[in-house]
């Protein structure tokens, strides 16, 4: 029985490790870049750039005086902007890229660098398509994510989102797109979400890891996990939909902060499930609230509102919900097997426990994160988290199979 369990987690980390992703760990902030045409062929970008994503990737200290900061760095920024544009036509023709202006803005609550960019084409070219590619903070920061959006004839769409592992994609140029938004390209958007914030999984891992310790019989445990994770799908569809429709609107360091806060709760709940089942089915819906507001800054940008906000609301969740559904399967098994063991649980929850508070200090206070990178390197993605898992599960099912082997004793001769 084990060895066939074995087997099908060992399956399914090889399916969905098919299917490349960036190690990257949930944003405190991301770069927003709106794409729009300007006078004759040009193109103009509105790029909001969170200060703290700066200072981390090129180690300035931009965050701790926004405007005379800025000003004081205006060279250097304005050339990094325009190195980290990387713009061309469909024949490869590389466009000029310049900078504008430059000023201390806040999106969220956070600090950003707002800047304005004019792109030119190469002289009598009037391309219909352009190949986007950015590559400022990126270019450092493996986990920093971009979301570049089009605006035509008064509409926003969300176009893609770029990082260092997808530094590029095309963008449609001075027609506005047919549709405002897809149900396919929201879908796909709210799966990557989830894949990438390191946060969101590690939170459904323990929730997980503390159903699996209370150690009932299997069917009762999966029944228990399905209540706590329907609980928590409902509360972050609710915050979801009600950040959306402009009905709450909370700082994005609140909401960072209080996802991290959730893990770390949860790693001492893990530890020693001692809530009753009611209880605990609260507390994960009133957690879904909180990581519900910080899906809903995915969606930010797009301007989206009345009917509109319908489909794309509900592609995004369902994408959500796919991929929670997978990463599930993938860490199921090794969860099940860690839980068998005190020890292990208690190594494992400290462990996120740590990342946790790491993040509750970065996030509140914007101080640096050092293991920011090794958390994204090691367990970036849901298929590096399940090996690891995995790994830590097989050590202690062959620790216990060791345990439990019968003892020979010699007999005299």
């Amino acid at each position: 029985m084990i060895r066939s369990l074995w087997l099908a987690g060992a399956a399914l980390v090889a399916f969905f490790a098919m299917t490349p992703a960036p190690a990257a760990a949930h944003d405190v902030g991301a770069t927003l870049i709106v794409v729009s045409p300007a006078a004759g062929a040009t193109v103009r970008l509105d790029v909001q750039i969170p200060l703290t994503s700066i200072d981390f990737a090129y180690d300035t200290a931009l965050n701790d005086a926004p405007a005379s900061s800025i000003a004081a760095r205006d060279a250097w920024l304005r050339a990094t902007l325009a190195a980290g544009a990387a713009l061309t036509d469909p024949g490869g023709a590389s466009w000029t890229v310049t900078v504008d202006s430059l000023a201390a803005d806040q999106v969220q609550g956070l600090n950003t660098v707002h800047a304005q960019l004019t792109a030119s084409p190469p002289a009598g070219a009037q391309p219909a398509l352009l190949q986007f590619g950015w590559g400022t903070v990126t270019d450092i920061d493996y986990s920093h994510k971009v979301y570049v959006s089009e605006e035509a004839g008064g509409t926003t769409t969300l176009a893609g989102i770029l990082t260092h592992y997808q530094p590029a994609l095309t963008v449609q140029l001075h027609t506005p797109p047919a549709e405002p938004v897809s149900f396919a390209t929201m879908l796909t958007t709210g799966f990557q979400h989830f894949r990438e914030g390191t946060d969101h999984q590690l939170f459904l891992c323990l929730v997980a890891l503390g159903a699996a310790r209370r150690r009932q019989p299997r069917m009762t445990t999966l029944r228990r996990l399905g209540l706590l994770t329907l609980g928590f799908t409902i509360g972050h569809s609710i915050s979801l939909a009600l950040a959306m429709l402009g009905w709450v609107t909370l700082p994005s360091r609140w909401v960072e902060t209080a996802i991290a806060a959730t893990i770390a709760i949860s790693a001492v709940h893990a530890a020693r499930p001692t809530l009753p089942a009611r209880a605990e089915l609260a507390v994960t819906a009133c957690f879904g609230l909180v990581h519900g507001f910080g899906f809903a800054g995915t969606l930010e940008g797009l301007a989206l509102h009345g009917t509109t906000l319908i489909i794309p609301l509900i592609g995004f969740n369902l994408g959500l919900e796919m991929a929670q559904l997978a990463a599930l399967a993938l860490v199921a098994v090794p969860l099940w097997l860690i839980a068998r063991s005190t020890a292990a649980t208690v190594g494992l929850t400290t462990a996120v426990g740590a990342i946790a508070g790491s993040w509750i200090l970065q996030r509140a206070f914007d101080t640096g994160n050092p293991v920011d990178r090794f958390v994204s390197s090691a367990v970036g993605t849901p298929e590096r988290l399940a090996l690891v898992l995995l790994a830590a599960g097989l050590l202690v099912h062959v620790r216990r199979r060791g345990s439990e082997s019968p003892q020979v004793t010699p007999t005299a001769s």
